[in-house]
């Protein structure tokens, strides 16, 4: 197999003397190389280089595409299917780093690439017959494992992503966890291919660990280096509802309506047969939904629990008794703590509204019941 570090990638690397070292070793020596490449391109996200990583993935997306067509030795396994995940990791950090406006291009670029269809090349068979090969690629998704294909499938982008969040969730700042969910979601949002409804398996994450979840309102004390602050030693069981409403908004804004979509799939409406996969790892309500009695159901979403999640932001959301008579009394007598809990519980509310307001543009039996129960028109 032609090795994948030659020209066409920021630059020539040069391969290892196939003959003196083992397959392992090429691995990787090839591995060590992107290692490099991904940590050079979470710099220039850092700094906001979106024309910069717009280029690189472009230079990517051309080569892979070339190589495969031009060179009938070339496939996606090894050093090629490496070359590939490099490049949805670009896209990681810069959804991560990057601001909200300034991601529109590299969106875009996602979503035309997926529109060129299938990669594909001709070749003779044994036979003497011109074949068509397409550029194919195995993947693992949950414990099944599925053939994708370039470009239309954008092959191990849902599964790494999904990856990188449960990964680094916890690690990053709160402000790179909202800007790596309005990424994601204005991916999903932008395209109507299989992987956008598999990229809603970040929306499912996000919404159990906030939602479904006993955790703390905010933060009691400061923590080192600020709430909104990177943190290597931060596990998922420290994070706040606080540190996840503002991701779970993010969600609702930009592809509530997808997600109200997948509730109708998971309902069994006939009439919504929509592309998706999701593995039972990530589908599995929540305890909080358990205790609430509601159904598991395959691909993890339902009406049931849309109305749970509904239900839980306005529990969050509720003043305590008594509470809003202090809210015209002598700021004097808040400390900063009640003040933040009286933030997050109105953001609460506001995330409930925008959940019910994005709902309701949609003909489903979701909007139906709103209406039925009162909650429809806003």
């Amino acid at each position: 197999m032609t090795t994948p570090g030659g020209h066409g990638m920021r630059g020539r690397h040069e391969s290892p003397d196939s003959d003196s070292i083992s397959a392992d070793d090429v691995q990787q020596h090839f591995a060590d190389i992107f290692a490099h490449l991904r940590a050079a391109d979470e710099t220039r996200a850092r700094a906001g280089d979106v024309r910069g990583l717009w280029s690189t993935a472009d230079g990517t997306i051309s080569h892979l595409s070339s190589r495969f067509v031009s060179e009938p030795n070339v496939d996606f396994s090894g050093g090629w299917s490496l070359q590939l995940q490099n490049l949805w990791h670009l896209y990681y950090v810069a959804g991560k780093h990057c601001s909200e406006d300034a991601m529109a291009p590299l969106v875009l670029q996602v979503v035309e690439t997926s529109q060129r269809g299938m990669l594909s090349r001709t070749h003779t068979g044994s036979n003497g017959e011109v074949e068509i090969e397409q550029a194919r690629i195995v993947v693992q998704v949950g414990n099944h494992t599925i053939q994708q294909f370039l470009w239309h499938d954008l092959p191990l982008m849902v599964p790494n992503m999904i990856d990188y969040w449960v990964r680094d969730c916890a690690h990053m700042s709160r402000t790179q966890r909202v800007r790596i969910s309005f990424f994601l979601a204005s991916l999903t949002a932008a395209s109507t291919a299989p992987w956008s409804y598999g990229l809603c398996s970040i929306a499912l994450i996000v919404l159990r660990d906030t939602l479904e979840k006993e955790r703390r309102l905010v933060r009691v004390g400061v923590e080192p280096g600020g709430e909104d602050s990177e943190n290597a030693g931060r596990s998922i069981d420290m994070l706040t509802v606080s540190d996840l409403l503002l991701c779970i908004n993010a969600w609702l804004v930009r592809a509530g309506g997808r997600i109200v979509q997948l509730c109708e799939v998971g309902d069994g409406n006939p009439g919504r047969g929509l592309p998706m996969s999701v593995p039972d790892v990530i589908s599995q309500p929540g305890p909080l939904a358990v205790e609430a009695g509601v159904q598991a159901v395959p691909g993890g979403f339902s009406s049931q629990r849309w109305f749970f999640w509904l239900a839980r932001l306005g529990a969050i959301g509720a003043e305590a008794p008594g509470s809003a008579g202090q809210e015209t009394g002598s700021s004097s007598s808040t400390t900063p703590f009640i003040q933040r809990v009286r933030e997050e519980k109105h953001l609460a509310r506001q995330v409930a509204y925008n959940m019910v307001y994005v709902a309701s543009q949609s003909d489903s039996s979701i909007v139906r019941e709103l209406m039925r129960v009162g909650r429809l028109p806003l």
